[in-house]
């Protein structure tokens, strides 16, 4: 039996994918041309059809092919085929002025807006009342925030195409952005005016009342600080200075941020040595008390003034001044702070004026000594005693670092004295009050905390006023939050070899401390349940959850990140702080 012949579709000959390869050297269906110099006639013959006719009809040729990229958003390829219609000399003014107009359209979307605008020109010497021209002239003008010619260029085109909307909705775009830059430029001309009027009334000031500014030399002081008027005061005849009380005993001061000038140097005195309270940390022999101190202020011309305690700051101002008939003096506001030598009664003051700083009310200094006192005292009024204010409040224990203060410690203690000097509810309690340590961790969402070490020793003392502490210290770093954790030691678990024979307190295991860093960080609420995730093969996870009490989710929501945060870098371990359901309260 013969076998038939199969009908119906044979496979094929050749692979599709080399058909359509095989394709791709045919001028008609490249995609790219020839990287070498091509011989293909047919080739040839296609690419010289690109110049055959007219210049004008091979123009617009160019112009369409260029068209058909900007459609497709390929601006720079669109700009080659406008350049190329350009290139060969058109005489039709209409092509000319399509093609400067178009090659200007693809460089306003590449942001070539000088390039815009030599175009635009061109177009326009073509066409004066070519309204494509004016508007993107105008928009290039309004990105080079050119807006008085931006608007020039939207009048000219609404003058013959007053219905263009285009044009008007450029148009009142332009008219808000100058509207809004000549608002700020009058708002920066007033605030110059201000600050210019400010330093005048403040120059006329100070020579009323015998003050004299010295610059530092060196620069721009950092002092965040500065003499001004009391914002109190609607006549503007009441100086605030900030003051400096140096403690030439102990080598340390106190900073007075805002020292009203019809304030008594008792009242400042009194609130900073109050008798009932404990004497600063500083003051080895007790003696600095508001009954046991003397003030001293020395002149330009080094005239040592003993200032009673009654006396205003404007008064020592006034009696700072030369008598009649002798050379010019007064106060010296040197990077804009005064400053006062402050000392006990008694034996201590004998000897600091025996040792070259005799009291003078009249006559030159310079024949009683004070050239010493100047040395020690007034040239120490830089950034270094603003430090050594600071740095009085960190307190190093054992188990703090021992290296010298960073900028986040000495910020957070030079806060603390800020407030000490300047909010009377906590004075008392944050003068004998030190930190150990400082450091910033960072929080989820891009934040920052504040940790802030305190001794164990003081963590009660701390307790009493660190809602309120929080709050100040918060406001002064507004974009951290700021948490209180006491500096404890951990011991290692004794050994047979170990030299120490004590029992390991029970406060001392690394269970313990984390236990109480857990209870510093979310005081002052109560810790009221835990739980400890375990996996199925009884490995336990470093996740613990904590329930806060209900009560204080209000006022402790918003730190809870940083709460976690803080745990899991001095302890290691994560935590998650959670509010127990309302009907389970």
């Amino acid at each position: 039996m013969t076998s038939r012949e199969t009908i119906g579709p044979q496979p094929a000959q050749s692979d599709f994918e080399e058909k359509l390869k095989s394709l791709e050297s045919l001028p008609l269906f490249m995609k790219s041309l020839p990287s070498e110099d091509p011989s293909d006639v047919a080739l040839q013959a296609l690419q010289s059809l690109v110049y055959d006719g007219t210049p004008d009809e091979i123009a617009q040729n160019f112009k369409e092919q260029g068209n058909d990229y900007f459609k497709g958003k390929r601006y720079r390829e669109a700009m080659g085929f406008y350049t190329q219609g350009l290139d060969v000399k058109p005489t039709d003014t209409a092509v000319q002025e399509a093609l400067y107009c178009n090659r200007a359209a693809c460089n306003l979307e590449l942001k070539n807006y000088g390039s815009v605008l030599r175009d635009c020109s061109k177009a326009l010497l073509i066409n004066a009342n070519s309204s494509k021209a004016f508007y993107r002239s105008a928009t290039a003008l309004l990105a080079l925030d050119r807006l008085e010619e931006a608007l020039d260029c939207c009048n000219r085109c609404l003058l013959f195409d007053p219905r263009n909307q285009g044009v008007e909705s450029l148009r009142s775009r332009a008219e808000k952005a100058n509207n809004e830059k000549t608002q700020k430029t009058r708002e920066k001309e007033e605030r110059l005016w201000r600050e210019q009027e400010e330093k005048r009334l403040l120059q006329v000031a100070f020579k009323e009342r015998n003050l004299y500014a010295i610059n530092n030399t060196q620069g721009s002081s950092d002092n965040p600080y500065f003499p001004h008027f009391d914002p109190d005061d609607s006549t503007r005849s009441t100086l605030t200075i900030p003051v400096f009380f140096l403690y030439p005993q102990y080598a340390t001061s106190d900073v007075i941020a805002h020292f009203v000038e019809q304030t008594t140097f008792s009242a400042h005195i009194s609130q900073m040595f109050p008798p009932q309270a404990s004497a600063p940390i500083w003051d080895e022999k007790k003696e600095y008390t508001a009954s046991n101190l003397v003030v001293y202020a020395m002149t330009r011309r080094k005239r040592l003034l003993k200032v009673g305690k009654k006396m205003t700051l404007r008064d020592v101002c006034r009696a700072a001044g030369a008598k009649e008939g002798e050379p010019v003096d007064g106060l010296e506001v040197k990077d804009g702070y005064l400053t006062f030598a402050v000392l006990p009664k008694g034996d201590e003051e004998q000897k600091w004026i025996l040792s070259g700083h005799e009291i003078q009310l009249d006559g030159p200094a310079e024949r009683r000594g004070a050239a010493k006192y100047r040395k020690k005292c007034s040239d120490s009024l830089d950034a270094s005693t603003l430090i050594m204010s600071a740095n009085h409040k960190i307190l190093r224990t054992a188990n703090a670092p021992q290296t010298s203060p960073d900028e986040t410690e000495t910020s957070v203690a030079q806060a603390l004295v800020d407030l000490e000097n300047n909010v009377p509810e906590l004075k008392a309690e944050l003068r004998a009050l030190q930190i150990s340590a400082a450091r910033e961790v960072d929080v989820r969402g891009g934040k920052k905390a504040i940790v802030v070490f305190v001794p164990v020793t003081q963590l009660k003392a701390f307790h009493k006023i660190q809602q309120r502490l929080t709050r100040e210290l918060e406001k002064k770093f507004s974009d951290r939050h700021v948490v209180f954790v006491a500096q404890r030691r951990m011991l290692s678990k004794p050994t047979r070899n170990s030299r120490v024979k004590q029992k390991r307190p029970r406060s001392r295991t690394l269970t313990s401390v984390h236990e109480k860093i857990l209870e510093d960080l979310v005081f002052p609420t109560e810790i009221i349940g835990k739980r400890t995730r375990v996996g199925i093969d009884g490995s336990k996870l470093l996740k613990v959850y904590v329930i806060l009490d209900s009560k204080d989710a209000t006022s402790l929501e918003y730190k809870l990140d940083s709460f976690s945060s803080v745990y899991r870098r001095l302890t290691g371990k994560d935590v998650v702080f959670e509010f127990p359901p309302a009907n389970q309260e």
